[in-house]
């Protein structure tokens, strides 16, 4: 079970300038200590709790200081204002100066003020993804890209640089109905369960629907098919101590919890995002940080021997890799957070960094 790290500048308490040169230091210790991945999401307009507006250059700069650790984008928002070709150009040049340490996680936002500031009416944003995804994997792989679809018609032209890895980086989709796991599984590519605060029984659910659309669907025109999941913790902290975790943990845990309840309620109301219909009991339970740590995976707030029995737990649900999202307490006490789970957790769960 690999145990990776996702971060997205949270400003609480600093500045982009201060935030952005700890990250960097932060993902060089992490590579130091085992984690298997680290990447970020693209957000706009979000802040304190976001402030990572352009993550491709970001990146470039961690892939100077690390060696071994996956830089995968988490995610790229295959909309239309991120033209697919510059997705594969941006990602290419990623996976070159990286060695090959590159991947991509895309999405669909569910940010109606994203949408909104980029002219995407979010009813459309499925056929958007779609029409991208098949624009980018020809852009990674093929000679000559050309392209007749319902969003994008390109005509013939060559994409270069082309990526390190061949036949292209691995891919995979962020994924929070059970809708997207299908589809994901269908066309071949992994899916990491993002925002998923509805509990363990709808986690295992979508997983679900993920395992039967690969394993049912025919994968022999794609390149490199990948069943890969994973899981996004949105709030994560590790202690000596159960108190210490949420005392440090509770005000960025709980106000993480209600920006994404903020999301939900509206777009709850549009079509193409059904899955959101159940939000009663997490309204119910907004103050309630002991609940959310009990009921919903992502939360993961305690210490070394709660992480390694959480991680348990979501590994025998079918979950290949965790992604933590320690982020918003501060820099020493996220430095402190990693050394914990690198030296009591990742020796535990994912003997093979040892």
């Amino acid at each position: 079970m690999r145990v990776g790290l996702l971060q997205e500048g949270d400003l609480t308490g600093t500045t982009a300038y201060a935030r952005y040169h700890q990250l960097i230091d932060e993902v060089a210790l992490a590579d130091r200590l085992g984690f298997s991945t680290w990447g970020t999401s693209e957000q706009h307009f979000s802040p304190p709790s976001f402030s990572i507006a352009a993550p491709e250059v970001l990146y470039a700069a961690i892939a100077m200081r690390t060696n071994r650790i996956t830089l995968r984008t988490m995610a790229s928002v295959m909309l239309k204002w991120n033209h697919p070709i510059l997705v594969a150009e941006r990602l290419a040049t990623l996976d070159i100066v990286s060695n090959g340490r590159a991947e991509v996680c895309t999405a669909r936002s569910n940010n109606l003020t994203t949408l909104g500031a980029f002219g995407v009416d979010p009813a459309e944003t499925r056929d958007q993804w779609e029409d991208g995804m098949d624009v980018l994997m020809k852009a990674m792989t093929a000679e000559k890209l050309e392209h007749d679809g319902p969003v994008w018609q390109i005509p013939s032209v060559e994409v270069v640089p082309k990526p390190y890895t061949k036949p292209h980086p691995k891919v995979s989709v962020a994924a929070s109905s059970a809708q997207t796991h299908s589809n994901a599984g269908k066309r071949g590519i992994g899916a990491i369960t993002f925002d998923n605060y509805f509990g363990f029984d709808y986690l295992q659910e979508c997983l679900d629907a993920y395992r039967t659309a690969f394993d049912e669907s025919d994968h022999s025109a794609v390149a490199a098919p990948n069943d890969y999941r994973g899981l996004y913790v949105a709030t994560a902290y590790c202690a000596e101590s159960r108190e210490e975790a949420r005392a440090v943990a509770r005000d960025i845990a709980m106000e993480y919890f209600k920006f994404i309840l903020d999301l939900y309620i509206p777009l709850s109301k549009n079509p193409g995002y059904t899955y959101l219909d159940t939000l009663e009991q997490l309204i119910a339970h907004q103050d309630d940080l002991d609940w959310l740590c009990e009921y919903t995976p992502s939360v993961m707030i305690g210490t070394p021997d709660d992480f390694v029995e959480r991680i348990r737990r979501i590994e025998a649900m079918g979950i290949d890799e965790v992604l933590l999202r320690i982020d918003g307490v501060g820099h020493e006490n996220i430095k402190k957070s990693l050394e914990l789970i690198g030296h009591e957790v990742i020796p535990v769960v994912d003997p093979s960094h040892n």
